[in-house]
């Protein structure tokens, strides 16, 4: 199923009363396996993510350095893993364009 597709699906489930939001956010996070969190997020799903951790449901790995904090499906911790070290090296990237390019137009 595409991202759209879920979100659908999960508004769908929601409207008949069949899943809260708290629950529609943490099974999207489920369906795609992990999320990244490179912005914040709202209190409220930042709650329903976090107990969902409690219960099992989803894991978590704190901000470490360049790489952003993320939530996760347990059994694709790999995917998780590999997505927070692209993220910090294109953030290591991009620093090191900034700098180079700062070097150069100083006389």
């Amino acid at each position: 199923m595409s991202r759209q597709n879920d979100v659908e699906h999960l508004q769908d489930l929601m409207q008949k009363g069949e899943l809260t939001a708290d629950q529609a956010n943490v099974q999207m996070v489920r369906n795609e396996r992990f999320r990244l969190v490179i912005n914040g997020l709202p209190a409220r799903v930042r709650s329903a993510l976090n107990a969902a951790v409690k219960s099992g449901e989803l894991e978590r790995m704190k901000k470490d350095g360049h790489k952003p904090e993320c939530y996760y499906h347990p059994t694709f911790k790999h995917l998780a893993v590999a997505a927070r070290n692209r993220r910090e090296q294109e953030i290591r990237q991009a620093s090191t364009c900034c700098l180079t390019r700062m070097i150069d137009i100083q006389p």
